[in-house]
């Protein structure tokens, strides 16, 4: 059947939309689908021009930033390449944790400032500011990396996706009736899984027909095998899968594109910037939103060689209400160096130690997504400087803290009484305070370290 909603919403409301909320969204688009095509040496001129500002928007408007450039000798204005930033030592989660009222620009209004937050992949809580602007060229964003997919305004979609707060916006009568006639994506919740929810997951995929999948990694790769270990043959097939939040192995892309019989499109981005790095149709590696960002990859605080393993060090150029500026951001990755056959210019990288987050299982046979609850648990519980949950045996779980300086009683008793309400009442529970939580030996914390296959409960 024709789908007469498509042409409607992409065509008429999206633009009486835009108008109504005085959206910049489709300004940023524009502009992004240009940039994207432009020569690699002209994106560095526009990244080069975007940073110039956004420092000397920073020197002038943001204490922490004014003490740090002074602190060290930087002066924005003798930016002369981007390379001259590294005189900057890097913005760690700390600095954000404690300095956050010093970093928000002072030029810009409270009320124009938009609160978001994170429990972070590590475990490491942020809460942080975006001025308005900011969440229209993150949505523009956001439209472009789609549309590598095969996605446009107005196409149904379906999100597998673990945070509850982003899932409980559409209960509201306004947000459900926007959803039907614009948004047009159903979203499962994943933050907790169980063999009933899989199949009523394929009962609604099946009944709704979106044509592409927005899913978590980890849960996308579990939903795949409970379809193969169920022999299911009947469930629906979208055009393109885009996962994302967690890192995606070769194996478990497999698997995916084979039972979905389509090509997986793989993502990297945060919380705190949103879509940094896409595949596009060429599945070449992940092209980076250089037009928005400027990604590092280093050793120590030197760029790593094309295709060598360095930190990634990202400053955000469009966020002008709490700039993040060489922000370590605790993942790793390679520039690829390559240019990619599609004819874009934007630069390639590929993930490496990337963030992992097991599920989990209770004993009543409930899978638990470790990536929703680094939002959903560890970012509003106070003080809370990191945590890890370590899983060994299905009835019992540890659950490690590193204090941080707001952390009291209070916040004890709030994960006392939260804990109980994801895992239910029959797992036992274990709180160990630690000076640190170790690395793995690929360089990265883990949140949420699970022995328990959550497929045996097929």
């Amino acid at each position: 059947m024709m789908d007469l909603i498509k042409p409607l919403a992409k065509h008429i409301i999206f633009p009486l939309v835009v108008f109504r909320e005085r959206s910049s969204t489709l300004k940023h688009l524009a502009e992004m689908e240009k940039a994207q095509f432009l020569h690699p040496d002209k994106i560095k001129e526009l990244q080069l021009i975007r940073l110039k500002k956004l420092l000397q928007h920073a020197y002038n408007n943001c204490p922490f930033y004014t003490k740090r450039f002074d602190e060290y000798g930087f002066k924005p204005e003798k930016l002369y390449s981007l390379d001259d930033i590294r005189i900057l030592p890097v913005l760690a989660k700390k600095d954000i944790q404690q300095n956050r009222d010093y970093l928000k620009a002072k030029n810009i209004p409270n009320d124009m400032l938009v609160p978001n937050k994170t429990g972070g992949s590590t475990g490491s809580p942020l809460h942080f500011y975006l001025d308005a602007d900011r969440l229209f060229s993150r949505q523009a964003a956001t439209f472009r990396h789609n549309r590598w997919a095969g996605w446009d305004i107005g196409v149904k979609t379906a999100s597998l996706w673990g945070n509850r707060e982003d899932i409980s916006g559409l209960q509201h009568l306004k947000a459900r009736v926007r959803n039907f006639l614009l948004d047009r994506r159903i979203v499962l919740d994943t933050s907790s899984i169980t063999p009933q929810k899989l199949a009523d997951f394929k009962m609604q995929l099946t009944k709704y027909r979106p044509s592409l999948y927005i899913a978590y990694a980890n849960a996308m790769y579990l939903f795949a095998k409970y379809l193969k270990q169920t022999n299911s043959s009947d469930h629906h097939r979208p055009d393109a899968i885009i996962t994302s939040a967690e890192l995606l192995d070769p194996g478990q892309r497999a698997l995916i594109e084979s039972i979905f019989e389509c090509r997986v499109f793989d993502r990297y981005g945060s919380r705190e910037t949103s879509v940094i790095a896409s595949e596009c149709e060429k599945h070449s590696g992940l092209h980076i939103g250089a037009d928005g960002f400027l990604l590092e990859f280093i050793k120590g605080n030197k760029p790593v060689k094309p295709g060598e393993l360095g930190k990634i060090i990202i400053t955000d150029l469009l966020n002008y209400g709490m700039p993040f500026i060489r922000y370590q951001i605790e993942d790793a990755g390679a520039p690829s160096g390559e240019n990619c056959s599609c004819g874009r210019g934007l630069p390639l990288m590929k993930m490496a130690a990337g963030r992992v987050t097991d599920f989990l299982v209770t004993p009543e046979r409930k899978i638990i997504s470790g990536a929703s609850l680094t939002i959903y648990l560890v970012a509003n519980t106070p003080g809370v400087a990191q945590a890890q949950l370590v899983q060994k045996t299905i009835d019992e779980i540890t659950f490690r803290i590193v204090k941080g300086e707001k952390f009291n009683d209070e916040s004890l008793q709030y994960l006392q009484s939260e804990l109980p309400k994801f895992f239910g009442p029959s797992m036992k529970y274990r709180i160990e305070f630690t000076e640190q939580i170790p690395l793995e030996s690929s360089g990265k914390y883990r949140f949420s370290i699970s022995k328990v296959d959550p497929a045996e409960i097929f």
